[in-house]
């Protein structure tokens, strides 16, 4: 009984044990293959050895027949055993084999043990009209493809065998002989996102299953990990063919930073690694990196080259980094930049040291693409790997000069960014940029003025603008009238001013003049105080300045123009506005007594080289005067107005080539005040009919008196009238009231000149020795009160 029992026990077991080994792969069509000759390959997936003597290889085409018998040869536990024709390498056995291949119906291989109680079969092709039997007996009717010259068939999973053939396997265009077959499963994942909601952040993807295949639940995981850590593990859900899952988890809350987020699909049957790990980033709260100087506008000797800064703690790798201008073009850099330092991108780190020698080779890195940047308008964006925004900015280049770079101000704060172009030469790459905010630092800017009934009120922003906040400062507001330089203080307090502070403050209006008002802050912490100031302007019934001459008509081929002149030289204000009509232009304020504005570059050289204005600024900019009369308006940089008159043609008696002047600028622009030039024009000097006081009756006088024209001597008739303008004549005549000459005759005369006479007749001949009668008479333009003189003049030997 106990043999009966050991024999039926070695029996099962050799059955079992033979059971385990399988055909695992076989090349049937060699055309196209490597080799070009037939093989196949074993599998033991089993636990024991397994001799293979005297089992037998069949082939089936009508039928099964016997192909090749065994020797005595053992195949290992998980191992694979390779029986090929002649010239297949690493065969563990060389024999003919001469697989069915081609034809309409069902072709098939099978391995049969030597006690013929075990057969493993393949069916491939159909239909199997000749009934060929699979592994049941039976005939088969779940077959493998007709696999295509070249290609293989392979058991999907080595060793695993469900006795259907369709299931079993599938067509291996990469045939892997004595080697591990890999079903082409592949599961992929293309796109990863993080999202925010309320605060609480959450990872997506879909998981693509690209195979026909199904994947199940129980061999596929998906692991998240965030900044190189693990973050979990996730079973996946069956995938079908061609399909794909959704996925999400929540990460949680993410404190301020830089996160990198990263999914890989783990799948052991999984053929194509490269597309199951993607990563993403978040960016939350400020940007560690900014762009921070930028060199567009170089010359042909230098590059361009863009500096980035790191303002964090912690140094970050750059690999597949990006900036992106306005067209979408590319430059692209790889490397490290270490914490609170400094990283220059650029297209030759030869050149750059050639024109930067004591800069940090460490760094610079060259780009691996790169595009222009524009001279003019151009925005940049510099982006991760995984295309998050880190920063970005604008410049319009046109006012910045060549082989000068623009430079962020304070690449420390993101409130009120700006750039401004470097004070150094050739730019500041690798160091901190020329434009960089000092440690401490107080601005004073004035904002505006509230007038009440006898009160103004003064509002102020003063702001830290340094590195670190100064917490306090004394304000003072001080004033001056008019050209005065000695200050009055007229408000002072201590105020606290943590980042900013809007400072407003009341005092009475000024009497009547042109008031100064200097604001100053003042802290012992501040290490810069050119900044620390800044000045207002009110005007009470005062004429700092005003126009002074108006050539609205001028001759042919000559410019209009106009000329202001400074009464009261105000040494803080810098620019005024002039305003002819509904035009506005802006002029600088100086300290010279005259100058002059005109047309276009060329009236300025025409004036320039006609009158003497060498110490007289001329500018250009002024619209078209009227020739029927204009509103002209001067306003002050505080928005004080100074003056505002419509002149008129008849202020001249509309002569051509003649200009208005004003007879005292210290006056204001009433028609009273202005009159025809009686020398044609006077830009840059007083005014030819100016008048301070008129006197009260005419006044005539001559000197020297006598005189001798005979030694070529001359006399001069000073007069003095008590009008503005007036027609004033002036005759000669002798003792017996002769006339002799006419020096001027119904000429336009200021209230003050000055005749000069020769001593001739009007003939042009010296008048002998003797005593004359010289007469002045002259009617007022305005009034046509006629005046009067006579006097006596001596020509001597």
């Amino acid at each position: 009984m106990k043999l009966i029992n050991l024999i039926v026990f070695i029996f099962i077991s050799t059955f079992i044990t033979a059971q385990n080994v399988v055909i695992n792969e076989v090349l049937y069509d060699p055309e196209g293959a490597d080799t070009g000759y037939e093989w196949i390959e074993l599998f033991n997936a089993g636990d024991q050895t397994v001799n293979l003597e005297n089992w037998k290889i069949q082939k089936g085409g009508s039928e099964f027949v016997d192909q090749f018998t065994f020797p005595s040869i053992i195949i290992e536990p998980d191992s694979f055993l390779l029986i090929g024709e002649e010239f297949v390498p690493n065969t563990d056995l060389t024999t003919a084999l001469a697989f069915q291949n081609g034809g309409s119906e069902t072709d098939g291989i099978r391995i049969v043990s030597a006690d013929l109680l075990y057969t493993d079969t393949v069916l491939y092709d159909s239909p199997n009209t000749n009934n060929l039997p699979d592994d049941t007996g039976s005939p088969g009717i779940y077959f493998a493809p007709d696999v295509s010259g070249g290609n293989s068939l392979a058991r999907k999973h080595d060793g695993e065998d469900t006795n259907n053939c369709e299931l079993d396997f599938f067509e291996c265009e990469e045939p892997t002989p004595r080697e591990p077959n890999f079903y082409p499963i592949d599961l992929a994942i293309y796109e990863l996102e993080i999202t925010e909601i309320e605060g609480v952040y959450w990872i997506e993807t879909q998981v693509f299953n690209l195979s026909t295949e199904i994947v199940d639940n129980l061999a596929a995981t998906l692991e998240i990990t965030l900044n190189d850590n693990l973050f979990g593990t996730y079973s996946l859900p069956e995938i079908l063919p061609e399909s794909y899952i959704y996925f999400s988890s929540e990460l949680g809350i993410l404190g301020e930073g830089y996160h990198i987020a990263g999914a890989e699909v783990i799948y052991f049957y999984d053929n194509n690694l490269e597309n199951n790990f993607l990563a993403t980033s978040v960016l939350i709260g400020s940007s560690p990196l900014v762009l921070n100087e930028i060199m567009f506008k170089p010359e042909s000797s230098n590059q361009e080259w863009i500096e980035i800064f790191n303002r964090n703690t912690c140094g970050y790798l750059v690999d597949n980094w990006a900036i992106i201008d306005a067209s979408s073009g590319q430059i692209g850099f790889s490397g490290t930049i270490d914490a609170q330092d400094f990283l220059v991108v650029c297209q030759n780190k030869n050149l750059l040291l050639e024109i930067y020698p004591n800069i940090d080779l460490d760094k610079i890195i060259e780009a691996g693409s790169w595009t222009a940047l524009n001279n003019t308008d151009e925005s940049l964006k510099l982006i991760d790997q995984y295309e998050t925004k880190f920063d970005s900015t604008y410049y319009s280049g046109g006012s910045c000069p060549s082989n000068f770079s623009i430079e962020r101000v304070n690449p420390f704060s993101d409130e009120n960014i700006s750039w401004e172009i470097s004070l150094d030469s050739l730019g500041t790459p690798t160091v901190h940029n020329s434009v960089l905010p000092i440690e401490k630092d107080l601005e004073l800017t004035f904002l505006s003025f509230m007038l009440s009934e006898d009160q103004i009120e003064h509002s102020i922003l003063i702001k830290n603008i340094g590195l670190e906040q100064i917490p306090s400062g004394i304000f003072t507001c001080y004033s001056s009238i008019n050209e005065e330089t000695t200050e009055t203080e007229l408000f002072q307090d201590e105020i606290s001013i943590s980042d900013s502070i809007n400072f407003s403050f009341s005092a009475a209006i000024p009497p009547n003049g042109y008031t100064t008002f200097r604001y100053e802050i003042y802290s012992s912490e501040d290490l810069n105080t050119s900044n620390n100031s800044d000045y207002s302007f009110y005007n009470n019934n005062a004429l700092p300045f005003v126009i002074n001459e108006i050539m609205y008509d001028p001759n042919e081929d000559e410019p209009e123009w106009l000329e202001l002149k400074v009464n009261d030289f105000i040494p803080a204000l810098e620019e005024i506005f002039l305003v002819v009509d509904e035009d506005t232009l802006l002029l600088p304020f100086s300290d010279n007594e005259y100058f002059i504005i005109t047309g276009s570059n060329d009236d300025v050289e025409f004036l320039e080289a006609n009158y003497d204005l060498e110490n007289v600024p001329v500018f250009s900019g002024l619209d078209l005067l009227s020739n029927n009369g204009e509103q002209l308006s001067i306003i002050d940089e505080s928005g004080n107005l100074i003056e505002s008159f419509f002149y008129l043609p008849e202020w001249n008696d509309k002569l051509k080539g003649v200009s208005i002047e004003r007879v005292n600028p210290s006056l204001t622009a009433n028609p009273e005040n202005w009159g025809p030039s009686v020398s044609g024009c006077t830009p840059g000097i007083q005014n030819s009919i100016f008048v301070q006081v008129l006197p009260v009756s005419m006044k005539l006088s001559v000197d020297p008196n006598p005189f001798s024209p005979y030694r070529s001597e001359r006399t001069i008739f000073s007069f003095k009238l008590p009008e503005i303008i007036s027609t004033v004549t002036i005759r000669i005549f002798d003792l017996k009231g002769r006339i002799i000459n006419k020096l001027v005759d119904q000429s336009l005369q200021a209230s003050e000149g000055n005749i000069i006479w020769d001593g001739k007749d009007k003939n042009g001949k010296y008048l002998p020795v003797g005593i004359y009668i010289v007469l002045m008479e002259a009617t007022s333009r305005d009034s046509e009160k006629v005046y009067s003189k006579k006097t006596t003049v001596v020509i001597g030997k």
